[in-house]
């Protein structure tokens, strides 16, 4: 009996549950990590719109001696056509606070909620605030 056993060829029922459970604790380690991660990344893409639209807008405030909405800054070229307040994008929404020409302008940028919510605003001087 033991040597037909021992001439058996596979895994055993323990050895398959012992290797599913490494598994299990691997992915409950990698998961959370890759959720924040990707958090973050969005996070500073969110910024980085921010900023596009603020170069936008000092751009044409060089040519015009004023800030513009978002509309005109896509017909005169500016931005490219997705920049129509508000637009949504990978979760996030970008919205156009000042849609008036004038000596100022504001734009938000909001994450969703399962990802904090956090909303950035930036205005002419070009700072980024987090409320």
């Amino acid at each position: 009996m033991l040597k037909r056993i021992k001439e058996r060829k596979g895994f055993t029922l323990i050895e398959l549950l012992i290797v599913v459970a490494i598994i299990g604790i691997i992915a409950a380690i990698a998961v959370p990590t890759l959720l924040s991660t990707r958090g973050a990344a969005l996070d500073n893409k969110a910024q980085a719109m921010l900023r596009t639209v603020s170069s936008a807008q000092s751009a044409y405030y060089a040519r015009n001696g004023e800030y513009t909405d978002w509309a005109t800054l896509v017909t005169d070229g500016f931005l490219d056509a997705r920049w129509v307040s508000p637009f949504t994008e990978e979760g996030v929404t970008y919205t156009d606070v000042s849609a008036a020409s004038g000596q100022t302008f504001e734009a938000n940028a909001t994450l969703p909620a399962n990802l904090g919510g956090t909303s950035y605003t930036i205005k002419e001087d070009g700072y980024i605030t987090s409320p």
